[in-house]
């Protein structure tokens, strides 16, 4: 065919095919490559753009927990006034004598009732250990005063820790009381000594199980044997 062509036919034929081998070469080596690093920079992109939606939703998250803190601080608080990990029990006597303003009347601690925790068992003497990590500690006490100041005494103990809509209440430490008996202190005195029974609530620190025993721990199983 190009032996049949005119000499001006073949300058075409051969320029386009020049012209053609020039924008192949031009597509392998610029083009194409560009197209490739565009899609490469197009997914970069995305990735950066996925790590700062991340980021900013560790932000927002952060800020809200910053704003909720105090309030969780206080409730803290309040929860550890409640239901301390200690049992204090005279410091809850003299608490609950002056919420109820007894001026005249006189509550000692009489005993700590005995429990199921030994002394030394890394809480305190004489608790009962409770379901959700709190103990339990029965103790009876002794008042001396008048009939309605302990009155004053026991709603005291019973509003301490209260719940209300929903929301728990507290004002003091949390007790039960379990029982009361009393008689005057003498023939036609308005001065009673009574005892009191009651239960005051305390924190368990979370045990940590001992590590296993290293010489069982390293000891080989023994295979069966026929």
């Amino acid at each position: 065919m190009m032996s049949s062509a005119s000499p001006h036919q073949r300058m075409i034929i051969v320029t386009l095919a020049i012209g053609a081998a020039i924008l192949a070469a031009l597509w392998m080596l610029a083009i194409s490559p560009k197209r490739s690093e565009s899609a490469e920079v197009k997914a970069n992109i995305a990735s950066q753009q996925q790590r700062l939606d991340t980021a900013k939703a560790a932000l927002a998250s952060s800020q809200a927990a910053r704003k909720q803190y105090p309030g969780m601080l206080a409730e803290l608080k309040r929860l550890d006034e409640a239901v301390p990990a200690r049992g204090q029990i005279p410091d809850l006597l003299r608490q609950l004598q002056k919420r109820a303003r007894g001026d005249h009347s006189e509550l000692r601690l009489a005993a700590l009732k005995p429990g199921t925790n030994p002394a030394g068992g890394g809480m305190t003497p004489g608790s009962t250990p409770l379901a959700g990590g709190l103990a339990a500690l029965p103790f009876t006490f002794t008042y001396a005063g008048r009939y309605f100041d302990l009155v004053h005494v026991l709603a005291a103990a019973r509003k301490a820790v209260t719940v209300k809509s929903g929301d728990l209440k507290i004002d003091g430490r949390l007790v039960t009381i379990e029982g009361v008996s009393f008689a005057p202190e003498e023939e036609g005195s308005r001065v009673i000594k009574a005892s009191v029974a009651g239960t005051a609530y305390i924190a368990v620190a979370a045990q940590t199980p001992p590590p296993p025993d290293a010489a069982t721990a390293a000891a080989p199983a023994t295979p069966g044997g026929s």
